[in-house]
């Protein structure tokens, strides 16, 4: 089993922070904190015991066989005080301690029981795969995270991170069951109570959802939505590593100026450039004042003369959420209105650059809110603002794309 391209990519990431990283990797449990953990546990639930409960234990050794985990020990314990229906684990100081509650054990066959067993453990092969290296990650994203100082992209990145960790903890119940089936009932029987589920009714439901709404996408904190899981897994048994593009889509969802995390961040800041790179490069709107606003943006900006308004810039935005097409819009605004000496020309070229990149409605729409215009002044300033724009451009003979 290999980690999904996230939890690569975000351990990467951190590892070039080298002090972070190094202080993370260091943090080792002390065998007190160990001691202490086992206790609050011993308090709060009832230890299965390997000889008396060994149909459990056979169950654990099973999935540690097939998972690679023969040498971490693993304990089992019900939950006391609480009716919710859940299992959980804890890897601390090379031992792993499984805890279900509610009626878990009780309402999930043998062959379910199994799965979610293996689901838990294979958190653990996920945190002992890279010389522990994704663990680390997972400490570090989410200690940045709950910082309430933290800027908002570090929470969707932990946030992605651990839905991410969920299906990949998935597959591994599915390679120690061998069949999607039980993986994808004991997700709907521990959410539902429900004794008797149809794995294959839920597969259609979950895939009604998608043919409704293509743009669909999770929206949980720490595990997706269970018909976003049953269809994960179904996915990657049909299709493994073909199935990829289709999950991603599913847990990260679209461009969305409101969903940012580290790496659509990124993405988001090296489009802003390029985007202005294209807007701003006619030679007649290079004044002072507009490169000036640039530098406000960029303080290293500078025109780039080979940019091309390509196919992958085109991609980019046509395939991003609205607020993203909102945002380029104001960006536009925010250099149209900056120097009064070009008069109308900037306004023009606007208009003809919010056509060229397909943002054109969502463009007037902006200009006609902030410029407070009724339908019919729009249509009269964009009919001047055009003019002198095309007069310009005739003039000076300037190709932007080409």
């Amino acid at each position: 089993m290999l980690p999904l391209s996230y939890h690569i990519k975000t351990r990467d990431y951190f590892k070039q922070q080298e002090k972070t990283w190094q202080f993370f990797a260091a943090d080792k449990i002390k065998e007190e904190q160990l001691t202490q953990f086992k206790t609050e546990v011993l308090k709060n639930t009832y230890k299965f015991d390997p000889v008396a409960d060994e149909a459990i234990y056979q169950k654990v050794d099973f999935a540690r066989e097939k998972l690679g985990l023969q040498p971490i020990p693993v304990t089992v314990y019900q939950a006391q005080y609480t009716d919710e229906i859940n299992a959980s684990i804890s890897f601390l100081n090379k031992e792993a301690h499984i805890v279900f509650s509610g009626r878990i054990i009780q309402l999930l066959d043998s062959t379910e029981l199994l799965a979610v067993i293996a689901h838990e453990l294979t958190h653990i092969k996920l945190y002992t795969l890279l010389n522990e290296e994704l663990e680390i990650t997972d400490r570090i994203i989410t200690a940045i995270a709950n910082n309430h100082n933290s800027d908002a992209a570090y929470y969707e990145t932990a946030r992605i991170f651990k839905l991410y960790t969920e299906i990949f903890c998935d597959r591994g119940a599915y390679t120690v069951v061998e069949n999607t089936d039980a993986v994808i009932t004991s997700l709907i029987k521990i959410v539902t109570g429900l004794e008797k589920v149809n794995a294959a009714s839920y597969l259609k439901q979950a895939e009604e959802i998608f043919i409704n709404d293509k743009t669909t996408q999770s929206v949980n904190i720490t595990h997706p939505e269970n018909f976003i899981r049953a269809r994960a897994i179904q996915l990657w048994h049909e299709q493994k590593e073909a199935a990829e593009e289709t999950i991603i889509k599913m847990i990260e969802g679209i461009f969305n100026l409101d969903q940012l995390d580290i790496f659509k961040q990124k993405d988001l800041t090296d489009l802003t450039r390029r985007f202005l790179q294209l807007f701003l490069k006619p030679k007649w709107f290079q004044s002072t004042m507009v490169m000036a606003q640039a530098q406000q943006y960029f303080n290293n900006f500078s025109i780039d003369e080979k940019i091309l308004l390509d196919e992958k810039i085109m991609n980019i935005i046509n395939q991003s959420n609205t607020s993203i097409k909102d945002y380029l819009a104001y960006v536009l605004l925010d250099f149209v209105l900056i120097d009064p000496a070009l008069e109308d020309i900037p306004a023009g070229w606007a208009f003809q650059f919010a056509e060229d990149i397909q943002i054109k409605e969502i463009y007037d729409a902006v200009i006609k809110k902030e410029m407070k215009l009724s339908d019919k002044k729009l249509q009269q300033y964009k009919q001047k603002a055009l003019a002198s724009y095309y007069e310009v451009k005739e003039g000076q003979g300037e190709q932007i794309y080409e």
